[in-house]
């Protein structure tokens, strides 16, 4: 665990659903790495009918290291991993306040970060950013418990009731 204060964060890109092989390989290396998990909300269990855990950004983690002290050259041919992000021939850093804001949101129990629907009220002009209905505007007319909600949708020429994810929505502007 790099415990200097000169040492940043670092977003590493990994090969499609190797996160947490890029994870246990880079830490059996000696980085301190941080990979923030969430449950999906899209597919509610696996096949064992545990709840489906993911990344909370697909295939990305973070890497903490002081560039100047620490050779990153080897993290580019690990196990898992695509490379470090960069901009041009510049790495790019984290911020600080970013990770801990994540770990901050972390469940101390599972450690993983729970996903919040947007705050909405009721008759608020809504847009649904994701899934089958993504792009539509309409108004928001009911929840139907925590995790679903009515919308009133302009569809085909008429007004129509729909239920989505509350996660999907977004205040529409």
């Amino acid at each position: 665990m790099v415990t200097d204060k000169t040492a940043n964060w670092f977003a590493v890109y990994s090969k499609p659903r190797q996160e947490s092989e890029a994870l246990r390989q880079l830490e059996r290396q000696g980085f301190e790495c941080f990979l923030p998990l969430a449950i999906n909300p899209y597919q509610k269990r696996t096949k064992n009918r545990q709840p489906a855990v993911e990344p909370l950004f697909p295939r990305y983690l973070f890497l903490r290291a002081v560039a100047s002290q620490q050779n990153l050259a080897p993290v580019r041919s690990t196990r898992g991993v695509m490379g470090l992000v960069r901009m041009g021939a510049r790495l790019v850093t984290v911020p600080e306040g970013i990770i801990t804001g994540l770990r901050a949101r972390q469940n101390p129990e599972t450690g993983l970060i729970a996903l919040e629907a947007t705050p909405l009220d009721l008759g608020d002009r809504v847009r649904v950013f994701d899934g089958p209905f993504a792009g539509a505007e309409g108004i928001l007319q009911q929840r139907c418990g925590q995790d679903r909600s009515l919308l009133l949708l302009k569809m085909l020429g008429r007004e129509t009731t729909v239920e989505v994810d509350s996660l999907l929505l977004q205040r529409a502007s």
